[in-house]
């Protein structure tokens, strides 16, 4: 079974008709021959081929050329900016259309504007171009994602110099700008973890790094910097104050050597532990990385092996869990399979709204008369906040219950289990109305779906609790997340770093996708869509109830019925 590399060449030549420059993508296909020869046809009919897969993960470089000779400065400037989407080699190509000094001090890695169209050049004066251009976000140099504003942004102007006869850059900001189409190839995701401050569970921060550029220096640099700022407060890490990376990471048999400063010979073996299980989350996407060994001075640091590690993501029971004519529990081959004692008190107290915790000993229930906790053995249900208007509750691994009411009225109130009441502050706009809470399987994070005079939004918060008691006390600060405009109908996480938001807008409902730190997209119109639930799988573990009590799952490009009738979806914790 041979390997065969092909090359392809399109030509590209800008509006003006004055720039040209060529693309080359080297494409690895694995080809099974035949008895018989397969040749490529050049002429023919055009046919219809067999579906495109969405997801397909294709591993292809960006090999653009370098300047050609008597190029003017506008070509120069095109070539470059295209040849800023090939990082191997620390950017060896793009380097070629600098000048020699720019060349030594130029830093591409210093951050990544994502245009969403073509730029305007400029011409300023006779050795400089000036570039505007529409970004639709930015990443800056330690990984981090953010939609940017509307209009244009103005680079600094590129200054041109002749050298040997040839122009080239000789003055230019520091970065890469690149497109929409060609940042998911160009670039990477990686997540980064942290702890929360119980060290109790690893808590995501999602990043994006070039493909072909020391991708495991860039992680593990990045994690030895403080996290994503609104989650500060929430999360902690085991890398010691004053650690730096002290040598390029390198990748043998699997095993990642993370050369580390000193510092870390001056914690004890149980944060070299957690050290190391952060390292290797962290790294886990990396290509080749299997396991990691901590050394300093390049001489190998004996770190005990521990307890055991966390699982990431934090999983739950596969099957569906609901709540139908017949009884509450997860969908089996014949009707629901129920969860004891605690099936039968949610159907008692009438439920309308479950979320399960992860231990499966307890769940939030939504009744009449307010909110409930309800357990497994013998513990009665029992009445937690019996405030009018309440939306659908939540519950964390440390078995508070969070409710909240759909006005925002008396603010938002994490219950004990007895019945101790603790106020949780947050930054909810006076008129804002709550549509959804939902508290994330790490329990250092806020999911919340707003409705309010401008439209919806769908909001992140980290969850700041006391260090003694794991009491939550507040929510940081809310990262907003881009979301269609209409009415909010529901929100649910998805997996550890995207969630899923329901709004329905003049031609009905419309499911999007959102990372958080990162980018959103459709996933399409769900015939009467109500309410949406996460699971395992990412998007495939998606399920909506319709209005007509039918269970709908993503197919393709569309939703599909189950065959299963619900009268409500409970969510898993």
């Amino acid at each position: 079974m041979p390997e065969r590399s092909i090359l392809i060449a399109p030509r590209a030549v800008d509006t003006a008709g004055r720039a040209r420059r060529w693309w080359a993508v080297v494409v690895a296909v694995t080809t099974l021959l035949l008895a018989a020869c397969v040749q490529v046809p050049f002429s023919g009919p055009v046919e219809e081929g067999g579906a495109i897969e969405q997801d397909v993960d294709a591993d292809f470089d960006f090999l653009p050329s370098g300047p050609a000779e008597g190029a003017t400065q506008e070509e120069i400037l095109a070539g470059f900016l295209a040849a800023t989407t090939a990082s191997q080699n620390n950017y060896r190509i793009a380097r070629q259309y600098l000048a020699a000094a720019a060349e030594q001090v130029w830093n591409p890695y210093a951050g990544t504007l994502v245009r969403s169209r073509e730029g305007v050049v400029e011409r300023i004066d006779d050795t400089t171009l000036g570039y505007s251009v529409a970004v639709a976000a930015e990443v800056d140099g330690l990984g981090r994602y953010s939609a940017a504003g509307d209009g244009d942004q103005q680079l600094e102007p590129f200054r041109f110099v002749e050298q040997e006869g040839e122009w080239r850059i000789a003055g230019l900001q520091d970065g890469i700008l690149i497109s929409q189409q060609a940042f998911p190839s160009a670039f990477g995701q990686h997540t980064l973890y942290y702890y929360d401050p119980a060290f109790q569970n690893l808590v995501p921060d999602l990043r994006w790094f070039p493909t072909r550029s020391e991708v495991a220096s860039r992680v593990v640099r990045a994690l030895l910097e403080p996290p994503t700022s609104w989650l500060e407060g929430a999360v902690v890490s085991a890398v010691p104050e004053g650690t730096a990376l002290a040598a390029p990471v390198t990748v043998s048999e699997g095993v990642a050597q993370v050369d580390l400063t000193d510092e870390i010979l001056l914690v004890d073996d149980t944060q070299r532990q957690a050290l190391r299980r952060q390292l290797e989350a962290s790294l886990r996407n990396v290509s080749g990385v299997a396991g990691v060994q901590l050394t300093v001075d390049q001489n190998p640091v004996v770190v005990p092996e521990g307890s055991g590690g966390f699982e990431v993501p934090p999983q739950v029971d596969a099957r569906l869990l609901m709540r139908t004519e017949e009884g509450f529990g997860f969908a089996g081959g014949s009707g629901v399979e129920e969860l004891g004692a605690l099936s039968t008190r949610v159907i008692d107290i009438g439920a309308t709204a479950v979320t399960l915790g992860p231990s499966r000993t307890l769940a939030a229930v939504l009744a009449p008369g307010g909110v409930w906790s309800v357990r497994t053995g013998d513990a009665a249900p029992l009445l937690l906040d019996g405030r009018s208007g309440l939306i659908a509750p939540s519950v964390d691994g440390f078995s508070y219950v969070w409710s909240t009411t759909a006005s925002g009225a008396g603010g938002i109130r994490a219950t004990e289990l007895d019945g101790t009441v603790h106020a949780v502050e947050a930054p909810i706009a006076d008129g804002d109305r709550v549509v959804t809470l939902d508290v994330s399987r790490d329990d250092a994070r806020m999911l919340l779906l707003l409705d309010g005079a401008s439209g919806p939004r769908l909001v992140v918060a980290a969850i700041i609790r006391d260090a003694e008691s794991n009491v939550p006390v507040r929510l940081g600060q809310f990262e907003a997340l881009p979301i269609a405009d209409g009415t909010p109908i529901d929100a649910a996480w998805v997996d550890e770093v995207r969630v899923a938001a329901l709004v329905s807008d003049g031609e009905g409902a419309l499911a999007q996708l959102h990372e958080i730190g990162g980018r959103s997209r459709s996933l399409g119109r769900p015939a009467g869509a109500v309410q949406i639930v996460g699971g395992n799988g990412g998007t495939e573990g998606l399920r909506v109830l319709s209005a007509d009590g039918t269970v709908l799952e993503p197919r393709g490009s569309g939703w599909q019925s189950t065959g299963r009738r619900a009268v409500f979806l409970a969510e898993q914790q």
